[in-house]
This record gives C-alpha cells, sequence and structure tokens, in this order.
C-alpha cells in the first residue's frame, strides 16, 4: 500500500500537531498570547535575560518540555537545538500567564447550557454583555496560549471542561439542525406556493408552526435572553476548541475516549463552512489513525447517518465533496484525505473492498476523474494516493474465480491423493503380511540350513575320522606288507644257504601263511547312517 500524505497525523497517547497558534515545536505564539482579554497575559516585550550556565540551562530547558507534554519525537527535535534557541523557548514560555482560570469560561458555558438561566437577572449579569461566541475565542486562545498546566486544570475531574464543551456543543448543533429545517422548509413552502398558485392545489406540507415545537420556542428564547452568539459560529469555535486540546497527549486520550464527543465533531459537519468541514475532517482523521480509532470514526459516521436519516453512510460527507457551491481547496484536500485514511488504512483487504465500493456507490470515481488534472498539487496527491491504492474489483473477481477453480482442481487432486494413499496404504498392509510370512519361511529355512549345516559338519568329522582309521590301517598294512616282504627275502637267503628240503618245507609253509595273510584282508567299517 502507497504512502497516504496526511496533514494530522496523530497516535493515542502522542499530541496531534494540528494546532493554528503554535509552531512547529508546539511553543505558544507570543502574537497571540495578548490579543484578548481571554488569553495569557503579561508582556512578551521585556528584556530577554542574560543566558544561565549550561547545565541550568539544560535542566531549565527540560522543565520547559515537560510541561508542554510534548510526543518524544518532537521532544528529542527540540533537544537538537543550539543553546540560544532553548533560551528563546524558555523564555518565550516564563513570558506566558493566564488571565482567567478555567472556571472563568466554564461557569458562563455552564450557564448557556442552563434552561433557567435565560429567566435569571443575576445569571444574565454573570453572563455580561460578551456573546457566547466571545467567550469560546477566548477559551480558544487561552487553551493555545497557556501552560500545558492550565489545560490540565480545564480537564481535570473537578472541572470536566471536556464535558462542558462537549455539551455546548451539542446543544449548539441541535439549534443548528433545527434552524436549517425552517429555512429548508421556508423554501420548500415558498416553491410549493409558486406551484400551488398556478395550479389551485392545497399546501399539505407541515408549516413553521408544527416545526417550532415548544422546547425548540423555550431554547430560541434561551439564546435571546442570553446574548448567545450565531450557533454556526459557535460550532466553528467549540471545534477549534476541541483541537487545541487534542494538542497534548492527555488531551487527546480524553477526546478519544469521548464517544459523544467525536460524535459531535462528525455531526458538525452539517455546518455549512466548507472551512469548519476541512477542520472537522482533520480532527477525525487524526482520531482514525490511531489504533482502535477507525472503528470508533466509522461508529460516529453510523450515528451520523441515524442522526441525519442519511440514505447512505458518507452520503452527507460526498453531497459536500462533489456538490459545493465554492471551491475551496483546503476542504477538498481534508475531504480526500480523510477518504484515504477511512479506506487505505485498513489491514482487511475484504474490510477494505467494502469501504471503497461504500465511496464508489456514492459517485466518488467519477469525481476523481474530474479531479484528476486539477491545478492543486496538495489535492493530487491525495487523489494519487487513493488511485494508487484502490483495489480493482474485477480483476479481484478475475483472481476469486481463478482461485475457485483452482481450489476445486486442489479438491480433486487431493482426492485423488486420498485414493492413491488408500491403496498405497492398502498395498503397504499386504506387503507387511507378505514380508512377514517370508521372514517366517526365512527363518525355518535358516533353521533347516543350521541344522544340515550342523549335520554335515558331524558326518564330514566322521568322514574325517574314518579316512584317518583308513590312512593309518592302510600305513600298518603296508608296513606289515614291507616287514613281510623283508622276511621273505631274509627266509629266501637262508633257504639258499641251508637244505633244500628243509628250507623248502618251510618256505611252503611260510608262503601259505603270507598268502593266507594276504588273501583275506579285514572287513571295512559300517558305513554311516543317512541324514534325517
Amino acid at each position: 500500500m502507497g504512502a497516504v500524505e496526511s496533514k494530522p497525523v496523530g497516535v493515542k497517547g502522542d499530541s496531534v500537531n494540528i494546532i493554528a497558534g503554535r509552531n512547529s515545536n508546539g511553543v505558544p505564539c507570543g502574537s497571540e498570547a495578548t490579543t484578548t482579554s481571554g488569553g495569557a497575559g503579561g508582556s512578551l516585550n521585556k528584556p530577554k535575560m542574560p543566558m544561565p550556565h549550561p547545565l541550568e540551562l539544560e535542566q531549565r530547558f527540560a522543565e520547559v518540555l515537560a510541561s508542554m507534554d510534548l510526543p518524544p519525537d518532537k521532544a528529542k527535535l527540540l533537544r537538537q537545538y543550539d543553546d540560544g534557541k532553548k533560551w528563546d523557548m524558555i523564555c518565550d514560555q516564563e513570558l506566558v500567564s493566564a488571565k482567567d482560570p478555567p472556571s472563568h469560561y466554564l461557569n458562563k458555558l455552564r450557564t448557556y447550557l442552563d434552561p433557567k438561566a435565560s429567566r435569571s437577572s443575576r445569571k444574565r449579569k454573570m453572563v455580561g454583555e460578551a456573546t457566547s461566541t466571545q467567550v469560546l475565542r477566548d477559551l480558544e486562545i487561552s487553551l493555545r496560549t497557556n501552560h500545558i498546566e492550565w489545560v490540565r486544570d480545564f480537564l481535570d475531574d473537578d472541572n470536566q471542561g471536556l464535558d462542558v464543551l462537549v455539551d455546548y456543543l451539542t446543544f449548539r448543533l441541535m439549534m443548528l439542525r433545527h434552524e436549517q429545517r425552517i429555512n429548508e422548509s421556508l423554501e420548500e413552502d415558498s416553491s410549493d406556493n409558486m406551484n400551488h398558485s398556478s395550479s389551485g392545489g392545497s399546501n399539505s406540507r407541515p408549516t413553521l408552526e408544527h416545526l417550532n415545537s415548544p422546547r425548540m420556542k423555550r431554547a430560541s428564547r434561551h439564546v435571546m435572553r442570553l446574548n448567545m452568539g450565531d450557533s454556526k459560529d459557535d460550532i466553528h469555535v467549540c471545534i477549534m476548541c476541541l483541537r487545541a486540546i487534542m494538542n497534548n497527549k492527555n488531551g487527546f486520550n480524553l477526546v478519544f475516549d469521548h464517544r459523544e464527543a467525536l460524535n459531535s465533531i462528525a455531526l458538525s459537519l452539517n455546518h455549512h463552512s466548507l472551512r469548519t468541514k476541512a477542520l472537522v475532517l482533520e480532527l477525525l482523521a487524526a482520531i482514525c489513525l490511531v489504533k482502535g480509532g477507525h472503528f470508533i470514526i466509522l461508529h460516529s459516521f453510523d450515528n451520523f447517518k441515524d442522526v441525519c436519516v442519511e440514505p447512505h453512510r458518507f452520503n452527507t460527507l460526498m453531497q459536500f465533496f462533489a456538490n459545493h457551491d465554492c471551491f475551496n481547496i483546503e476542504f477538498m484536500v481534508a475531504c480526500m484525505q480523510f477518504v484515504n485514511i477511512v479506506v487505505h488504512s485498513v489491514e482487511d483487504m475484504n474490510f477494505r473492498v467494502h469501504l471503497q465500493y461504500e465511496f464508489s456507490r456514492l459517485g466518488l470515481d467519477e469525481y476523481l476523474e474530474k479531479l484528476r488534472h486539477h491545478e492543486s498539487e496538495e489535492l493530487q496527491i491525495q487523489i494519487s494516493a487513493y488511485l494508487d491504492n484502490v483495489f480493482d474489483v474485477a480483476a479481484l473477481m478475475e483472481d476469486s474465480e481463478t482461485k475457485t477453480a483452482a481450489i476445486e482442481r486442489l479438491s480433486e487432486l487431493e482426492e485423488e491423493l486420498a485414493h492413491s494413499l488408500e491403496r498405497l496404504s492398502e498395498s503397504e498392509s499386504s506387503w507387511l503380511a507378505k514380508s512377514v510370512e517370508l521372514e517366517t519361511e526365512l527363518g525355518d529355512l535358516k533353521r533347516n540350513n543350521q541344522q544340515l549345516a550342523e549335520h554335515n559338519t558331524q558326518v564330514l568329522d566322521e568322514v574325517s575320522t574314518l579316512r584317518r582309521c583308513a590312512t593309518e590301517r592302510e600305513e600298518a598294512n603296508r608296513q606289515q606288507k614291507t616287514r613281510l616282504e623283508n622276511k621273505i627275502q631274509h627266509l629266501e637267503t637262508l633257504s639258499r644257504s641251508g637244505s633244500s628240503s628243509l628250507n623248502g618245507s618251510n618256505s611252503s609253509i611260510s608262503t601259505a601263511s603270507l598268502h593266507a595273510s594276504t588273501a583275506a584282508p579285514p572287513a571295512p567299517p559300517p558305513p554311516p547312517p543317512p541324514p534325517p
């Protein structure tokens, strides 16, 4: 998402630097500190005191920063100033002093809100000749120029200045809506009378008597007797007072948590002044940028829709934006900036598209096309920021259809995968069973093989033993044969040297014995038993 240019940037707990009459550092402008009787008193033309020691200067400057109640980033920026600028700020801050306490203004506002005050001469005297508009202007200057402690006193639980100011703004908004309804009725009656005079018809529209209820009559008399100012002027200055309150952390947090204050600020868009509308939109945009503020602002416009009987939310705002009597660049920029923040500060894409559609349905897209080539650079920045971040719904629909088809295909593939996994599982089960069976058979074969190996070893041992025995026997026979042959040779030798008859008979006997021993060898051992 591209950056949305925003003039009022606020974060809950931090000040909102949107106050006219304060410089960029949050220091009250000296030229406005003494412009009215209700503002800060004291002369700002006193000669400047000599600069103290750097350590004392830093200490006093830290006290000044603490009294300003600035956000950390602003305070860090001011700490980077050189000693000369720091001393100027210390002198300016010390020269500002409050002339009237918060109760001075709050008592008058409470008197304006008291329906019985117009019948009390004492309270009318307490209000004095000054109009309510002048009282509010003095209050606004005091809120801007006095020390932060004065503002805190104004907002504390004893004074409840925010509640009183919001109640007064609500009362003036009620009077403004009543005046607008009367003016609309007069215009419609005038138009109807002209039409009926030519057509001879009868007018069935409600008269002014029906619009002027007893309550509104009493309120109108109350306003006149107390010399109250015009509703439009009072509403504008009330918004300026709220802006001054929101310039410090405590005030901003109080306004943020005050639903009636935010509803009243939103309802102030009904003010006829485009300058007032721009101021209202700046405050609402600042709230919208805070965490949780987006929901609050949407709720305030829901309340606006109910109170003003709008056909659609933001309808009145878009009517002012597209169908203005005169082109006010400040209002146009503030309005476009507010739309940017409302639509594009949302992280949820679906919600952003919904908000974008709300404004598109009210004709924003068509009107922006007419403003694309406007000469105002500020307005062009806001329009470009909006158009650069707009979601192409048609493309999103196409992407959605593609995504749906992809999801369906994914579902089919997942189903096929499930079937494949099921078949694989069955195959694995079958394979495991077969594997177990084969492993069992393999175990049996291994055992049989081991038995056969053991029997084979035994047979081999027996064969080896038999072979050894046969070899030994053959060796014994050979040795015996050798002895016998040697003996025969010996006998033959003896026979040659002895008598032939005796030797002949003895030789016959020896030969017969030799033949008998050679002809009948010993029987072989029995064969081994067959393998099991």
